[in-house]
């Protein structure tokens, strides 16, 4: 019989606010990587593994031939410096999807080689009775810079990443606020779990981590798939709720989210069937979610002849904006699930799901 660890709520947050407060767009991910690293490291029972583009596993050893990656992905939507004005101010391209009317009356962190500057996108206000285009290519940053020569000088150049303002901020008992929780929930929640199972011993070689530039096209995910060539692929990744209105199904605290359907992967009916029979035979709350997203599942998908895939989402609200909503009964879901998944896996579990059969979990 499974048992569960507990989250200590410290020591859960731990994790998880010292990423969401980092900056780490697609291309530029160094703080994270370097995060994920040093926390393998305290842990001799993993081997670190990684690829040229820049994703990062922690490798386990199993008694089998078998292998099982789960991947969290480390980049955050943001923003890419790609002209200076005469006036010093700067226009922005977004790196990832971001709706620009999101980014209007809001403050930046533009990091350059001399350090973080502050940026603010301002909005006309009604007393001058202008009207506003929201869009990138008229958006202009103000960094307080009057000319193009003073921009220099604090050190902006093309090409300078721009990120949200870091937050991490409890709201209520279980909710929290904060930047990027798309997707250092999926690297939290990949740490948890290296820590989970160090010392379990396992019938499968285990690799859990996290990619890199998955905003922009699931990139890591390929490089990092190629490299490991896994049986079994499981995404970790944060998915949009639209529940404050209360007219839907999906919502916070109602469980981990199964994918059922996204542009780009439809889970077969044998794996909804052994996810959903592995949640309730534990109790595990869950519920069903259609995305008009896509995650690191979708690339496993069509690689190496069709690796078994999917998602364990975390619901949250507002995502791929300054920040989101998430609650910690659903992380303790996401936890929960993937703990029994990993640990109820078998060489004979792992041959039935890659021949799509029913009822091997």
């Amino acid at each position: 019989m499974v048992r569960y660890i507990k989250f200590k709520q410290e020591h859960m947050m731990t994790h998880y606010k010292a990423l969401m407060m980092l900056p780490g767009t697609p291309g530029d991910e160094s703080k994270i990587r370097a995060y994920i690293k040093e926390q393998i490291s305290k842990f001799p029972q993993y081997t670190l593994i990684e690829d040229h583009l820049g994703s990062i596993f922690a490798f386990k050893k199993g008694t089998g031939d078998l292998k099982v990656m789960v991947a969290g992905h480390m980049d955050e939507v943001g923003f890419m410096v790609v002209e200076i004005t005469n006036q010093g101010q700067l226009k922005i391209q977004p790196v990832g999807g971001i709706d620009p009317k999101i980014v209007l009356a809001q403050t930046y962190d533009v990091h350059t080689e001399k350090g973080i500057i502050k940026g603010y996108i301002g909005a006309i206000p009604p007393h001058l009775n202008l009207q506003q285009s929201v869009n990138f290519e008229s958006i202009l940053m103000d960094i307080g810079a009057s000319s193009k020569e003073e921009a220099n000088a604090l050190g902006v150049k093309l090409g300078d990443r721009i990120t949200f303002e870091p937050r991490f901020e409890q709201l209520t008992e279980h909710r929290f606020l904060a930047k990027a929780v798309d997707n250092r929930y999926g690297v939290g929640l990949a740490l948890e779990l290296i820590e989970a199972l160090k010392d379990q011993t396992l019938d499968y070689d285990l690799f859990i981590g996290a990619t890199v530039q998955e905003e922009v096209g699931l990139r890591g995910a390929e490089t990092s798939i190629n490299t490991i060539e896994p049986d079994v692929f499981i995404a970790l990744d944060a998915s949009p709720m639209n529940d404050a209105s209360g007219d839907t199904d999906n919502g916070l605290n109602k469980g981990f989210l199964l994918r059922m359907f996204d542009p780009r992967n439809t889970m077969p009916e044998y794996l909804k069937q052994n996810i959903v029979s592995l949640a309730e035979r534990h109790n595990i709350p869950y519920q069903y979610y259609i995305s008009k997203g896509g995650t690191d599942a979708a690339k496993a998908l069509d690689m190496h002849q069709g690796i078994v895939a999917t998602t364990i989402g975390l619901p949250a609200r507002y995502i791929h904006s300054p920040a989101a909503i998430f609650d910690k009964r659903d992380l303790n879901a996401c936890f929960n699930m993937m703990k029994t998944l990993l640990t109820t896996l078998d060489q004979t579990k792992i041959q039935g799901l890659k021949k799509g059969a029913l009822h091997v979990l």
